[in-house]
């Protein structure tokens, strides 16, 4: 990639879900296909003026002018097929490109993008592309799956805006309670698939982090949805676990787990951030799964060292937690903290107790735990396989390693 397509990638970045978002508000979300066709034109046609005429004074006006009179000239183009659509057109010949970047604008359409009729990867795949400006190859890559896949995934989204006829708006009273906890999941989802990468070289993928962060600063900061205590508590979860990023892998990429991280290299600012938004979280007067989980984060990160953790303090909101969102991963990370809090054994009664959970069968941290505990408890032999079981799963190359190096070390101690 030369410089002029690295400047016009960035930009894209920057640019492209703004610039959509804008002309979704004046085209209406069942032209999503046209609004991103027109922006990849405008996108592209950088790349090849760019380097010849020189950087415009002002790159997002210039391409939110450029993305506006593609979008003309494809509507123009469609009406030989179809009635000319005059108001659109109309729209679009007169709008001003000062105004890309409302924040109404883009929160309209993550609401859009995030409509109860479509599936949760159609929406968080439907807002990488759409909002964030996601390539379907990023995405492919973020989902383990194919970019066909994906094409499939998008167009049947797509296909089902436009059939519930869906309005860019930002919606209130009920409606605002009822899809405002569908797109804080969705941007919840979005921070975990970069959190914790699934199989593959990386165990983080920052760019899916830093756009589910900017996500969120977008609700938090509007003044429909400022106020929630949900999005605040999202806010704060997503703080506390980000500032701790660069410290969970290892300059070879290695694993390094929340015992064993610098915690003097933690990103301090952020925690503070998180404090804050967990404040204005606590002030709701309903709890939410999501309240449970921030205050877990918050425990960690509030602990100069790891053996200085408040254990009765996260005992505490697990507890809450698994009365909220009473799922067996939930209930894996609940005997943990029982195994820290009262004994390795109390947390080996609690996971074998899921043992029987079809779910866990196939998740690595539940053998990964369970073999820690062992090991711990001196039993080598069951710990061993427990991590070879953890193996079995699906990792990434992350993970793999270190999970090869405590068997290896279970070996190591007589089994």
């Amino acid at each position: 990639m030369d410089a002029a397509d690295a400047l016009v990638g960035d930009y894209y970045r920057q640019e492209a879900g703004k610039i959509a978002a804008w002309l979704a508000r004046l085209l209406g979300p069942s032209r999503l296909d046209l609004i991103e066709d027109a922006v990849q034109d405008a996108f592209g046609t950088a790349l090849v003026r760019w380097p010849l005429d020189g950087m415009p004074a002002r790159p997002g006006a210039w391409l939110a002018t450029a993305a506006r009179n593609k979008a003309l000239d494809r509507l123009k183009h469609a009406s030989r097929s179809s009635p000319f659509d005059e108001q659109a057109a109309w729209r679009l010949g007169f709008c001003d490109p000062a105004e890309v970047g409302r924040l109404d604008d883009t929160l309209a359409l993550m609401f859009v993008a995030c409509d109860p009729a479509l599936d949760p990867d159609e929406q968080v795949m439907l807002t990488l592309k759409t909002v964030c400006g996601f390539d379907v190859g990023e995405i492919a890559r973020a989902y383990l799956s194919t970019a066909d896949a994906v094409i499939q995934r998008l167009v049947r989204a797509k296909r089902k805006i436009r059939e519930r006829g869906l309005r860019f708006e930002i919606p209130d009273g009920d409606q605002l309670a009822e899809r405002l906890p569908v797109l804080v999941q969705a941007i919840y989802l979005l921070f975990n698939g970069g959190y914790t990468a699934g199989a593959g070289e990386a165990l983080i993928e920052p760019l899916l982090c830093a756009e589910a962060l900017r996500l969120t600063d977008l609700l938090t900061q509007h003044r429909v949805t400022g106020g929630n205590g949900e999005v605040h508590a999202l806010a704060a979860l997503m703080c506390f676990h980000h500032a701790r990023a660069a410290t969970r892998v290892g300059e070879a990429g290695e694993l390094i787990l929340l015992a064993e991280q610098a915690r003097e290299n933690w990103d301090q600012a952020l925690i503070a951030r998180g404090f804050g938004h967990l404040r204005r979280a606590m002030s709701s007067t309903k709890l939410t799964a999501l309240h449970a989980e921030a205050g877990i984060a918050s425990v960690h990160a509030a602990a100069p060292r790891f053996a200085e953790t408040d254990w009765a303090a996260l005992s505490h909101h697990y507890a809450l937690l698994e009365e909220l969102k009473p799922t067996p991963v939930v209930r894996l990370n609940a005997a943990i903290a029982v195994a820290y809090a009262e004994g390795a054994a109390a947390g080996l009664v609690r996971l074998d107790e899921l043992g029987a959970t079809a779910r866990l069968h196939r998740y690595p941290p539940y053998h990964a735990a369970r073999g820690d505990l062992l090991q711990r408890l001196g039993r080598h032999d069951e710990a061993r396989g427990a991590f070879g079981r953890a193996l079995d799963c699906p990792l990434n190359r992350a993970e793999r390693d270190h999970l090869l190096k405590r068997q290896q070390a279970c070996a190591a101690d007589g089994c």
